[in-house]
């Protein structure tokens, strides 16, 4: 599968996120970036740049197939690094697919730290399952295609509720589908789409569907309707599913709020029209 730019556009939203994945020490704010190393005239795909100077850059190297010169490549991007940027210290890493992939080239191991994405993400789901990372490496990382396709769209959800930054979550829900279509290359995006939104969990069981909920209670609480709170539930639920089909489909979202004016029989006919949008992509 294809990861290298998948890779960057993940942690270029935020470069937080590696420092979370490794537990390393972040320097604060900083940017991942890619640079040209002009003395060797080459290009380098993960430079951390730490707003502060006083803080050290550090090589981030993603490394998911075998390449026996990753480590003297990361030692010379280093040391090229530090040659433009004169007082700064300069550190790196290498983030393997598993550790079946580290050469483990000395001397360079005691200059070049080294990480196992597999392990990484198992610790990560460990102390912290609702990590977005967690969910979104899933069609890269696991390898039974019926489990992956069981779990799709709880993971797409799960990037959904644990991403507030709108320009993070659609990067990574862009990654998620990618590498979806990579897996399920027989499926196509209209399969994609269908395993997505025929298998989204429960509105209950997520945050964002709660909050839809109470506001439906909330507006049968005001109305005065016999048996209110659970046709607001009800109400709560279509404005849920018309939320997750807006943003699914690329539409502008309807406000919450305006929805919660309309009637159960018009959310209905709004969430129908939908339906038909996606079965005609």
């Amino acid at each position: 599968m294809q990861s290298d730019k998948q890779l960057y556009e993940i942690f270029e939203v935020n470069p937080q996120w590696l420092f979370e994945l490794t537990g390393r020490t972040s320097p604060g704010p900083c940017k991942f970036v890619s640079i040209t190393l002009k003395a060797i005239e080459r290009r380098s795909d993960g430079m951390l740049l730490p707003d502060l100077a006083s803080k050290p850059i550090t090589i981030a190297e993603l490394q998911m197939y075998a390449d026996s010169d990753v480590y003297q490549r990361t030692v010379i991007e280093m040391a090229m690094v530090q040659a433009e940027h004169p007082g700064r210290q300069v550190d790196g890493f290498i983030i393997f697919a598993s550790r079946s992939l580290d050469s483990r080239t000395e001397p360079w191991t005691k200059v070049v730290a080294s990480y196992y994405l597999d392990e990484l993400l198992e610790q990560l789901s460990q102390h912290a399952p609702e990590h977005p990372l967690v969910a979104v490496f899933q069609p890269l990382m696991q390898t039974d295609r019926t489990i992956l396709e069981r779990d799709v769209a709880r993971y797409y959800n799960q990037i959904t509720e644990g991403v507030a930054d709108e320009r993070q979550r659609t990067r990574l829900h862009d990654v998620f589908v990618d590498w979806l279509l990579q897996r399920f290359s027989d499926r196509g995006m209209k399969g994609i789409e269908q395993m997505l939104i025929g298998q989204l969990p429960d509105l209950r069981d997520t945050q964002a569907g709660k909050e839809l909920i109470a506001l439906g209670e909330q507006k049968g609480r005001e109305q005065g309707l016999e048996q209110g709170l659970e046709q607001g539930r009800e109400q709560g639920e279509l404005i849920g599913q018309i939320c997750i089909l807006q943003e699914f489909l690329g539409l502008e979202p309807t406000d919450a709020r305006a929805l919660a004016e309309l009637s159960e029989e018009a959310l209905a006919v709004r969430l129908a029209d939908l339906r038909v949008q996606l079965q005609r992509r």
